[in-house]
């Protein structure tokens, strides 16, 4: 099963990742990271909820 991890990054900001079932991880924040954890944990579960979906989709070459 896929799991969503939230953490803490030594520079005191709140990050997550997903990983996959075979613990490759497969997304993150990007590296933007968060002052409080209760802010991450929303973009995460936006993320992977599918909050997004109807995003513009391109194809950059």
């Amino acid at each position: 099963m896929a799991e969503r991890n939230i953490y803490k990054r030594a520079d005191g900001n709140w990050a997550w990742r997903l990983k996959a079932d075979n613990g490759q991880i497969i997304a993150t924040d990007g590296g933007q990271g968060y002052e409080s954890e209760d802010t991450c944990r929303t973009m995460a579960d936006r993320v992977v909820g599918g909050y997004y979906s109807d995003a513009k989709k391109t194809i950059t070459k």
